[in-house]
């Protein structure tokens, strides 16, 4: 080669960078379309979209969604699903209301309880009953939507005792929901609980064969969105002024998944951040709370929120295919 000539990238070198590149698409998606759809906000609603309130606003409401999206993140992580969490939040808020007489401890007792064996029977079944999440947990979130509404005949249930009205709204709703995430990104992260919750998802039978209790890992996450669902369910109460409605949450379910889907998890499990999850989630409260701004029809939202699921899951498989 002669000494004038420019010297060439060594190709393997030159192989990494797409590979890179489509790798960070993937892991760091939400966090581009956040900022993207920020942008859009300002352009489209200026000073009243970046106010401090707003921005707030977007906050708060972030919390409940995220809460159940938690569960949703860990369950999917298996390569299952949970099509109950809203239903189970509408249950355990019930469980809250009409077990307010017990006072505050036990009520928040017995909607733990609740959640807790919501989650559990899904895992059971999934397991022991050889038959798909999705089936389950379908099955689940009509059983659990119908015991909201036996409770008290469909009725609402509005208690007078104020004790836990101050974890609806503030900085102790945004507190719970950090604690939240700060608990499960830990046991994903730092222990050999989140290792073989990803193990399980990337290859059950792998993991099975190398030692792993598939079964109680599996139970184990559908407990988590259980848990996940009962805390939205006693934080939904509070936010209420102390009101159960057993009609809240419908269509959390979808919420929930556009935003673990958003934040970069893979459908089939094994594969995803939790932290993106979590942008996820600000992402399609912030979708919502533009559209409100906009004065766009209520009806429209649940659309608009299809079709950026739709884009995420069309995006993510293009990014994996080139990959």
């Amino acid at each position: 080669m002669s000494a004038l000539a420019p010297a060439r990238p060594d190709a393997r070198a030159l192989r990494w960078l797409p590979r890179l590149n489509k790798r960070f698409l993937i892991d760091y998606m939400a966090w581009v379309l956040l900022l993207a759809l920020a942008l859009i906000g300002v352009a489209t609603n200026g000073s009243l979209f970046a106010s401090g309130s707003n921005l707030n606003n977007i906050v708060e409401q972030s919390v409940i969604i995220g809460l159940l999206a938690i569960g949703q993140f860990v369950v999917i992580l298996t390569g299952g699903i949970d099509l109950s969490v809203g239903s189970a939040m509408a249950l355990t808020a019930m469980v809250v209301g009409v077990s307010m007489p017990l006072g505050t401890p036990g009520a928040v007792l017995m909607a733990v309880l609740t959640g807790t064996l919501v989650g559990l029977a899904s895992g059971l079944t999934v397991v022991y009953g050889g038959l798909p999440p999705f089936i389950v947990t379908f099955a689940m979130m009509a059983v659990a939507r119908g015991l909201a509404l036996t409770i008290t005949s469909g009725k609402s249930v509005q208690v007078l005792d104020n004790s836990l009205l101050g974890l609806g709204f503030g900085w102790q709703k945004v507190a719970v929901w950090a604690l939240a995430i700060a608990v499960v990104w830990f046991i994903l992260t730092r222990t050999r609980t989140g290792v073989r919750v990803y193990a399980v998802g990337g290859n059950v039978e792998a993991a099975r064969v190398s030692g792993i209790s598939t079964p109680r890992v599996i139970v184990l996450v559908y407990v988590i969105s259980g848990l996940c669902a009962a805390t939205a369910g006693i934080l939904s109460f509070a936010r209420n002024g102390g009101v159960a409605v057993p009609t809240s949450g419908q269509g959390y379910e979808m919420e929930t998944i556009a935003a673990v889907v958003l934040g970069g998890v893979n459908l089939l499990g094994g594969e995803g951040r939790f932290v993106g999850a979590i942008a996820g989630t600000v992402f399609v409260v912030m979708l919502r709370n533009i559209l409100d701004l906009s004065n766009a029809d209520a009806f429209w939202s649940f659309c608009v929120i299809g079709v950026v699921l739709w884009g995420a899951v069309m995006l993510r498989g293009a990014l994996e295919r080139m990959r």
